[in-house]
């Protein structure tokens, strides 16, 4: 294209859209909004993603014992648990080489004193019933003897229900020959049920960004449209006057599709300004007021910079080049 042509289409473009500015206006907001709506969504999805990594991690299922339980009830549970273990390949060992890790009652109190301050636990724990002077009995460990289980992953959602549905099911034999439940679901702790909850929010904000993202470019599509008809309909005896003396459907055209391509582009980038700042300061500022902490929650904007750019650049091309092409199509047959 010599540099006089793409110079007369370039200012025809940005004549027709001031020509016509309520209606170019109108296109730039339903453009921005769409585009703002689709970032969000994304950005939306991707953070879930980003923080559930850390509750992912945490693919451990803990099976608490009753202190009722004799040695002997604890472990056949403790058999029963590594039977499951071994039948399923969703399981794996964890940091002591073991699939199933027994942890006694004074062990989990010995883990909760070296996580936090040993002289308030005693005293949170201490049994002030005892006689004074009574060391043996001043003391005692409410904390309850558990099994940990260690996942691969939770991904396979479906795997792990199962896993975790078959520990609820264990049951033991009482004295009277009377089976009872060994593992009720109140002593199993794990992470499952917060994962399925994480991934249908997950799966229903999927699924309403697409249909979302596919109104809203119906939308820009018709808005666009009417915005360029407008100006096709107000040159449209110049048009008719252009095709006589001979000149083709892309040199008509082309004024138009620009008009379209600047009205996304500029779209696009008015999108990307506001994306920016609502995730940079009011976001951020959300989010440190109420957690803390924004970072070990929200990733760097820098990360999602270049494909909301082009997301938004692509959706705005598309859109203007669609729209204006349609627009002309009355207008140019032969």
């Amino acid at each position: 294209m010599k540099p006089s042509v793409f110079f007369y289409n370039l200012c025809q473009g940005f004549k027709n859209i001031f020509r016509h500015g309520v209606m170019s206006t109108a296109s730039v907001l339903v453009l921005v909004g769409g585009m703002i709506l689709c970032g969000t969504f994304y950005i939306a999805i991707d953070t879930i993603d980003r923080n559930f990594n850390n509750i992912n991690n945490l693919n451990v299922i803990e099976v608490r014992m009753n202190k009722e339980y004799t040695d002997e009830q604890i472990a056949a549970i403790g058999e029963k648990l590594r039977e499951i273990c071994d039948n399923s390949d969703i399981m794996t060992e964890g940091d002591t080489g073991e699939k199933v890790r027994f942890i006694s009652a004074d062990e989990h109190l010995e883990i909760m004193r070296a996580q936090g301050n040993s002289e308030w636990i005693d005293g949170l724990f201490a049994d002030t019933s005892a006689p004074e002077g009574d060391m043996d009995n001043h003391f005692v460990n409410p904390l309850r003897a558990s099994y940990r289980l260690y996942f691969k992953n939770l991904s396979d959602f479906d795997a792990v229900t199962r896993v975790r549905n078959r520990i609820d099911s264990i049951t033991l034999t009482s004295e009277n020959g009377t089976e009872f439940d060994a593992v009720p679901t109140e002593d199993i702790m794990d992470y499952i049920d917060l994962y399925g909850n994480v991934m249908n929010v997950k799966k229903t904000l999927y699924i309403a960004g697409i249909w979302l993202l596919a109104i809203l470019l119906l939308i820009s599509l018709f808005a666009i449209m009417n915005t360029v008809k407008l100006g096709v309909f107000s040159r449209r005896n110049e048009i008719t006057f252009m095709r006589l003396c001979g000149a083709t459907k892309h040199f008509i055209r082309m004024p138009y599709i620009v008009e379209g391509i600047i009205i996304g582009l500029f779209s696009a980038c008015v999108a990307f300004g506001i994306e920016f700042y609502i995730y940079q300061y009011l976001l951020r500022d959300i989010v440190s007021s109420t957690l803390g902490s924004a970072e070990a929650v929200l990733a760097d904007f820098s990360e999602y910079s270049m494909l909301l750019i082009a997301g938004y650049a692509a959706i705005g091309l598309f859109t203007g080049i669609v729209s204006s092409s349609l627009s002309l199509k009355k207008y140019l047959k032969a």
